[in-house]
């Protein structure tokens, strides 16, 4: 009965970093949501309005998916928290697998986001190199 104990609270130890980075990715989110504010004039050009218009989607896409995940991985905290009081008997298996495929959604997850990310950073430097050599040109 104590393993178990010890592996229920394992389960419940992983839950939480997962929902602490997923609250950390938020805020990246919003941090890139003001990034390519503060650059929508360049971003909305012939050029690059259809780049930025699927990362704008992307971005939004990525955000629902950390909102979904976030929930389901709230649900699985309040399952074995509730198995670790003694309000319910689930079988640990189903609850392994329930964890690994969590698990894998994460891990999902964070690779779409950073691709996500990468993209959007790319597509500022470029512009920012470009407004710098402008202002090279310029003072020349």
């Amino acid at each position: 009965m104590e393993n178990n104990k010890s592996k229920l609270y394992d389960l419940h130890n992983g839950s939480v970093s997962w929902i602490n980075e997923l609250e950390f990715i938020k805020d990246e989110q919003l941090f890139l949501e003001h990034l390519l504010s503060t650059h929508f004039l360049d971003l909305s050009t012939e050029k690059l309005y259809e780049t930025t218009r699927k990362l704008i989607r992307k971005l939004k896409e990525v955000e629902q998916l950390g909102v979904d995940l976030t929930k389901e991985i709230q649900l699985h905290n309040t399952k074995i928290a509730k198995i670790l009081e003694g309000q319910n008997e689930t079988d640990e298996n189903v609850l392994d697998r329930s964890h690994q495929m969590i698990q894998n959604d994460f891990e999902s997850y964070l690779l779409k986001f950073r691709y996500v990310k990468k993209k959007i950073f790319r597509i500022i430097k470029e512009i920012m190199v470009h407004h710098k050599q402008k202002l090279l040109i310029n003072k020349t």
